[in-house]
């Protein structure tokens, strides 16, 4: 499946990364059993790890933190083949949280493949102008949106998992 597009993986771009909306909504919509977060920021700052890991924990799933540039290993790792042909068709989707698109281009030039990104609260910063909702980019975004494309992944804005999707 290495270079198959993987079905189970849902990537979000999020800045607030893990937040109540994600910890249930998302999760109650799309039955994921994992939680993975590639994020610097937050593997080196322990207390908002450990608060994220207790929304995820309330939620019932388990949470995963890396480095960003460890990221594509780790799913991998996730993601690889079951050695016992009992787990293989129960197997959950993964969500994948992402705090911008750069992440995301590191886990698809990490050799990560799956077909969708969704976005929602890239919030306005200088230099950043509104695309759509509480979607701000700055030129460094949308080359990174732009390769997604090139990628092959569908780019979509949308705030919930039940709300209409508008594709970039």
């Amino acid at each position: 499946m290495a270079n198959d597009i993987d079905n189970r993986l849902i990537v979000r771009v999020d800045n607030r990364l893990i937040h109540g909306q994600t910890a249930v909504m998302w999760k109650e919509a799309l039955n994921f059993s994992q939680i993975v977060v590639p994020d610097d920021e937050v593997m080196h700052n322990s207390m908002i790890r450990k608060l994220m890991e207790m929304s995820i924990t309330s939620s019932n799933a388990t949470s995963y933190f890396s480095f960003i540039d460890q990221a594509p290993g780790l799913i991998r790792k996730m993601t690889a083949e079951p050695k016992s042909i009992l787990i293989g068709s129960k197997r959950k989707p993964i969500f994948v949280v992402c705090r911008n698109p750069f992440v995301v281009r590191t886990l698809i030039e990490g050799g990560i493949k799956f077909d969708k990104v969704s976005i929602w609260n890239m919030f306005a910063n200088e230099g950043k102008k509104k695309v759509i909702g509480t979607v701000y980019m700055d030129e460094n975004d949308r080359n990174d949106v732009e390769f997604l494309k090139q990628s092959g992944v569908k780019v979509v804005v949308q705030e919930t998992p039940f709300s209409k999707e508008f594709e970039l």
